[in-house]
């Protein structure tokens, strides 16, 4: 390998002929060691190959968690060319649009996913994923890269528009990986369970590429069962688990239910608001600290992380990884604030993207000269620099002239003991624009919602409060496990509201 080579597989390369016996990948009963998967690695490159792949080229992967996905991940990075994963639990419609963003020459998937997709301009390799087994043709090194070159395309959540590709180069994701492993002091002897997708930046960074650089082990988990993954984390002593706030509620239900709770050295959660009494339930069960992270896919991962044996800050997602910078802007003007105002969320770091694919437009209003992204949050630095986030900006509701953020109202109902989950949104409003409006998930067979109300109105200003709470089953939600607000039916929100009016009178 040559020693000036930035490409991450070459890297990855590194790791496989140093732990080349030790387990890399756990997957139903069985494993492979790092040695068995740069095997599989060299023999999915010379496939790539053979289909005309070369540097430069896109390679998409639709697949669940399984062995090939993290093979052909590799594969791709050693060929030079593009990874696009894409999410498994995304419709054909979506993938097609993503692939004619990402331009993918082609695209490895399963014959019943690829059996739904129709035409596309990709050539489309169907395998199974359960059978990783692959002759190796021919042995090259990984092609020369720079840690300029472009290694990865991830798709935004689309959440706040229509999909965009995020690009992602060598040397960016090799640094956000490196800061996450080191945040987390992983090493060879670690096992992560690996359920977040490891098509979403949450579970590249974190979980495979930080592990993978590391030589920790993964276990594969394609859908997250909370009985069935407490029983692997005991089989297979898993130390390190990422993942959203529900799943991490989920496990400790089971935890509590089953009476098994395997201790974890690492947890950190992600994507949505963490309630505090979730925080310490669970270092009470599993032993650790589960800390709240922030990262995104423009930033090709974290964003900030509170710093090992130091306890997180209630309600902070922490200070910015170190090597990179954080500031809070006016949104109106641009203009950094002081400590304690609130603003937008501006993020520099070596693993920001280098823009949107074929979207300079898009780009330019995201990503500045100096390298300042501006990420759509809400929040505020405190004087040690450590991040509070308030909301999304797109998802900002004003009420009668005042700002209420949603994350805000989220985290005072997941307080109240009979409340699991909840998401506030806004509703037009002919006299105040917009009214705030509250769903929640029950953790009881029964809820008063004026009572929650009421909590609520202790706890908020008298603009902020949601004047309708709504009980709903379950909250719809993405494949990382946060709640997919766009999900959320307005139309029949407004429907309920005034019956809810009627009712009253």
């Amino acid at each position: 390998m040559n020693e000036g080579n930035q490409n991450f597989a070459a890297l990855v390369e590194a790791t496989c002929q140093r732990h080349a016996s030790r387990p890399a990948l756990f997957f139903d009963d069985r494993s492979l060691s790092y040695g068995e998967l740069a095997a599989l690695a060299e023999g999915w490159a010379a496939r790539l190959r053979a289909a005309g792949v070369a540097p430069g080229d896109c390679v998409a992967t639709w697949l669940p968690n399984c062995p090939t996905f993290v093979a052909v991940f590799l594969a791709s990075l050693r060929t030079g060319a593009i990874a696009a994963p894409l999410g498994a639990l995304l419709t054909a419609r979506e993938v097609r649009a993503r692939l004619t963003v990402a331009r993918a020459g082609v695209l490895v998937t399963t014959p019943a996913l690829a059996a739904q997709l129709g035409d596309v301009s990709a050539k489309v390799i169907a395998v199974d994923p359960r059978a990783p087994s692959l002759e190796v043709a021919e042995r090259r090194p990984p092609v020369a890269r720079d840690a300029t070159d472009l290694a990865v395309l991830v798709s935004t959540s689309g959440t706040t528009g229509d999909a965009k590709a995020a690009e992602l180069t060598h040397g960016g994701i090799t640094w956000n990986a490196s800061a996450l492993a080191a945040g987390f002091a992983m090493e060879p002897g670690d096992v992560q369970l690996a359920v977040a997708p490891l098509s979403h930046v949450l579970g590249m960074a974190g979980v495979m590429n930080a592990s993978l650089l590391r030589g920790g082990a993964l276990a594969l988990v394609e859908r997250f069962d909370a009985p069935t993954v407490l029983a692997l984390m005991r089989e297979r002593r898993i130390t390190g688990v990422f993942g959203a706030p529900s799943m991490f509620l989920a496990l400790l239900r089971e935890a509590r239910r089953s009476a098994i709770a395997p201790a974890l050295r690492f947890a950190m959660a992600g994507g949505a608001a963490l309630s505090p009494d979730l925080t310490s339930a669970f270092q009470q069960t599993f032993g650790c600290t589960l800390h709240d992270g922030y990262g995104m896919s423009e930033v090709g991962g974290g964003v900030t992380l509170t710093p090992p044996g130091t306890t997180p800050k209630a309600r902070s997602v922490g200070p910015a990884f170190s090597g990179s910078e954080l500031r809070v802007v006016d949104l109106v003007t641009g203009v950094p604030l002081p400590a304690g105002a609130r603003g937008e969320v501006a993020v520099r770091s070596p693993s920001v993207m280098r823009g949107y694919r074929d979207d300079d437009q898009a780009t330019r209003a995201v990503l500045d000269p100096d390298g300042w992204l501006l990420t759509g949050d809400i929040g505020y630095l405190d004087e040690d620099g450590h991040l509070f986030l308030v909301d999304r900006k797109k998802e900002l509701i004003i009420r009668s002239g005042y700002n209420v953020y949603p994350r805000e109202v989220e985290e005072v109902l997941l307080s109240h003991p009979a409340v699991r989950e909840a998401a506030v949104v806004g509703v037009p409003h002919p006299d105040h624009g917009e009214e705030v409006i509250a769903l929640v998930v029950p953790s009881h067979e029964t809820i008063d919602t004026e009572g929650v109300k009421a909590f609520a109105r202790e706890r908020l200003a008298a603009y902020k409060y949601p004047r309708h709470v709504l009980v709903v089953a379950e909250l719809a939600k993405g494949p990382t496990g946060k709640i997919a607000k766009r999900a959320i039916d307005v139309p029949q929100l407004l429907a309920r509201c005034a019956m809810e009016e009627r009712d009253r009178r």
